[in-house]
């Protein structure tokens, strides 16, 4: 599937995925911050660093399927 242009998806579905995207990251960011600290020494602290990462990577990527770039806005570019 290509990202970019969105051929595969129609607008509303790809914004609803969007939209359950981002909720699912901040729900899972929500608790990684405000969880327990206790729970996360030692090793498991790379797990923490990475759900931390991978919530912001679905975040974005949430926000690119609601709003596609559609390569339309040439005029901005220099």
């Amino acid at each position: 599937m290509n990202l970019r242009n969105h051929e595969d998806m129609s607008s509303g579905a790809s914004r609803a995925a969007g939209i359950v995207t981002m909720a699912v990251g901040i729900a899972v960011a929500s608790w990684v911050v405000f969880g327990s600290p206790g729970d996360w020494e030692g090793d498991m602290r790379w797990v923490h660093h990475g759900l931390a990462l991978g919530t912001l990577g679905a975040i974005s990527f949430g926000a690119r399927l609601m709003f596609p770039d559609t390569g339309d806005n040439e005029s901005d570019a220099m």
